[in-house]
């Protein structure tokens, strides 16, 4: 790994269930950036089993702990070799889209004649039109907004806009490309403000809700519109048809999806029979009210709003719901392992 100036490393379990279940969205990782085929034509794809006796004394150094660890190694300081942590889902375009954001610069340059094409770039884009100097040293907003370029960089990409705060004040624009959403933000003033922001930009109208995550949801006290399924194309096409749905009432509930794969409890917490794999039910974590959609009506926008309206006129009846706790979060760590870097 010393010759190669990048080499993207996967180190799986064979027994671990999640590092097979890995493997197919690897194998189009491994077709996606092969030299031939992407930018990333001075790096290499590795794939190293800890298991076996050749690669132990490597992964003990390395201090790989946890699987499947997913690691961008980089020589491109002579006599350095650096990496950095994949820490996001285990599929394929979420880690290209790493790979992608870590072979160009941290912040980009952009001026008026590129900026558009630049903030069709990635899911999220962020683009700074920020005084370079003040005093003749970096202005307070530039060193925040530096910052948070390198503390975000693996899930966002980020740009300084040429001359883009002349006769204006400094300001932050934000791109959510997933949901057509742009913001714009003048509180610069300190990191939190504008973590904030880039929190508030970066949230998915429809989020996956996982054991990281779910306790942020119930905290707000908003209902809870939960969307089970087993089937990752079910899990988009849903979140298409729902988008203008969940951008519609925002203000008071959150729509949600939930992998079954990876919590198969979950739609039996939610009103449905142990090993149902699809399902919507909306959730008040209030007073744990939850009522499922059993109707024989398709699941699509027109049906949820109608439900919904039924709801709060009373017209459906909620199940007393088990949640385990005062916050309504799905209890415990039941079916899910807590992973270091994934």
């Amino acid at each position: 790994m010393t010759r190669p100036n990048s080499s993207l490393v996967i180190c799986p379990q064979p027994e671990d269930e999640v590092s097979q279940a890995i493997e197919p969205e690897w194998l189009q990782v491994q077709k996606s950036a092969s030299p031939s085929t992407s930018d990333f034509k001075d790096g290499t794809i590795v794939k190293i089993d800890c298991t076996e006796e050749v690669s132990k004394k490597w992964c003990q150094k390395e201090r790989i702990k946890s699987f499947p660890t997913i690691r961008l190694y980089r020589n491109d300081v002579p006599g350095s070799l650096r990496y950095e942590r994949y820490r996001g889902p285990p599929k394929a375009a979420a880690i290209l889209g790493f790979l992608r954001r870590s072979l160009q610069p941290v912040v980009s340059m952009v001026d008026e004649k590129n900026i558009t094409e630049f903030s069709k770039r990635d899911d999220v884009v962020f683009v700074g039109r920020i005084p370079g100097q003040e005093n003749g040293k970096p202005s307070q907003a530039e060193g925040l907004f530096q910052a948070a370029a390198v503390k975000y960089r693996d899930r966002f990409s980020f740009a300084l806009e040429v001359d883009g705060a002349k006769g204006r004040e400094p300001s932050v624009s934000c791109w959510n490309n997933l949901d057509g959403l742009k913001h714009e933000t003048t509180q610069l003033q300190t990191r939190e403000l504008l973590e904030k922001f880039i929190e508030l930009c970066s949230t998915p109208l429809i989020p996956e809700m996982t054991r990281r995550n779910e306790l942020g949801f119930y905290e707000t006290r908003k209902s809870i519109v939960h969307y089970f399924t087993s089937n990752e194309q079910e899990q988009q096409e849903y979140v298409k048809e729902m988008r203008p749905l969940a951008k519609k009432y925002h203000e008071y509930l959150h729509f949600t999806t939930t992998d079954v794969n990876e919590y198969p409890e979950a739609p039996e917490m939610m009103g449905f029979k142990w090993g149902y794999s699809t399902g919507l039910s909306v959730q008040n974590p209030n007073n744990g009210d939850i009522y499922p959609y059993t109707r024989s009506q398709p699941l699509s926008a027109r049906a949820v709003e109608l439900f919904l309206s039924d709801i709060i006129q009373g017209k459906v009846k909620p199940l007393a719901a088990d949640t385990g706790g005062d916050t309504g979060a799905r209890g415990g760590q039941q079916g899910r392992r807590e992973h270091e870097e994934l």
